[in-house]
């Protein structure tokens, strides 16, 4: 997993990870808190990815500055943390500090995934 040291920080909360289009991204309870990227071929957006609501943005930034949009896929639900940053380490304390607290600032339920369809007819020959 890419930047494992968040999971470290996340500790002793339950949390559990899932792959998520080119991400590790980190459940608590029933919301995706964070995610994390790191690839060398594509660094744009590396670093913690935030799980927040658009209307969080503002305040969030206002407490970790360096809180950015997310470039490549523009998803508003998404903050990053680019690892480049001179206080990376510390601003991801600060994050996970947050969720400690229970911020509503982080955190989204993530949509119920769609049943496949079956087709009825695929047990017939």
């Amino acid at each position: 997993m890419p930047l494992d040291f968040v999971l470290d920080l996340l500790y002793p909360l339950p949390v559990r990870t899932n792959k998520m289009f080119g991400t590790v991204a980190i459940y608590h309870e029933d919301k995706v808190i964070l995610a994390t990227k790191c690839n060398e071929a594509k660094p744009l957006d590396d670093g913690i990815w935030v799980a927040t609501k658009l209307e969080h943005h503002a305040e969030l930034k206002s407490i970790i500055p360096e809180l950015r949009e997310l470039e490549i896929y523009k998803i508003k639900s998404w903050l990053v943390l680019r690892e480049e940053e001179d206080n990376f380490e510390e601003r991801a304390e600060q994050i996970v500090d947050l969720i400690k607290s229970k911020s509503p600032l982080i955190g989204n339920i993530p949509k119920p995934k769609k049943k496949k369809n079956h087709d009825s007819r695929s047990h017939l020959k």
